[in-house]
């Protein structure tokens, strides 16, 4: 009988929501039917339908109101994917997609910003003056609003920009990875896809010298998952990962000894921290 995945026992989170559980050895994938590889222009409608469908209808009620959106959902995802497509030029952008070996269906992904970047999340609308993207759209001015016009420019470009503020004052100018987002569609949530797809850039940050930090938002409910793969709060929704490290959990503080990292499920991050959904 395969062993029964440990966890880091910690407060339950403010909002009553359960805490997010690993995944069993025995519902993981196996990583011969899992690869792992960089995005290509070709993935970005597929990346676009897993947001929608990876993140609940109250973060995109939040985000593109009904009064906002567009006539057709076909058209909705079409803004979508050209709003993000400049960020495939940008060197410091890493769409990270995890596919299944034996059908090629995509089956999560990870949008990673690389050390050294700006801190200016290129989510935000603001990004396009910020990193010279406005001639890739090709668009009147008239056609480049309207990509922008589903948005709710509070529950968006305001959040992000105090994401950003915030990243900023816990880690200034040093050179680290950031995440935003990493999701798993729903059909392969629980199976492990995840994890992996946070292991990327754990791998590239801890094979230098020294180790790179990982930056990352999410809600309470998914604390344990980043504590497990050695990521520190730093306060409700920010964690910052400096290597390879133990995370100690209430079990340390009930005597029981330090909080153990160990393999869990992560399948989604979401774009803003109170949305992230966590398998």
């Amino acid at each position: 009988m395969a062993q029964k995945a440990e966890f880091i026992k910690i407060p339950p989170a403010p909002s009553g929501l359960p805490q997010t559980t690993p995944t069993e050895p025995e519902r993981r994938l196996p990583s011969s039917d899992i690869s792992i590889s960089e995005a290509t222009v070709e993935d970005l409608p597929r990346i676009v339908e897993g947001f929608y469908a990876s993140f609940p209808p109250q973060f995109w009620e939040r985000k593109e109101p009904l009064a906002l959106r567009p006539p057709t959902e076909a058209i909705r995802h079409e803004r979508f994917i050209r709003r993000l497509l400049p960020t495939f030029s940008n060197p410091n952008v890493h769409w990270i997609i995890a596919k299944h070996v034996p059908t090629n269906a995509i089956m999560g992904v990870a949008g990673w910003t690389a050390p050294g970047a700006p801190i200016h999340n290129f989510f935000r609308r603001s990004a396009v003056d910020f990193f010279g993207w406005r001639s890739q759209y090709a668009c009147s001015d008239a056609e480049y609003d309207a990509l922008w016009s589903v948005l709710n420019k509070e529950a968006w470009e305001d959040q992000f920009t105090k994401d950003d503020e915030t990243r900023k004052q816990v880690l200034g100018d040093e050179p680290h990875w950031y995440l935003a987002p990493l999701f798993t569609f729903p059909e392969w949530q629980g199976r492990g896809v995840g994890k992996l797809l946070l292991s990327w850039a754990i791998e590239q940050a801890d094979k230098t010298e020294p180790v790179t930090p990982l930056y990352l938002e999410s809600t309470p409910t998914a604390r344990a998952v980043y504590m497990h793969c050695g990521f520190v709060p730093q306060g409700d929704w920010n964690f910052v990962r400096r290597g390879p490290a133990v995370v100690r959990g209430l079990e340390a503080e009930e005597g029981r000894g330090e909080g153990k990292a160990a393999s869990v499920s992560v399948d989604a991050v979401a774009v803003e921290k109170e949305a992230a959904v966590a398998e």
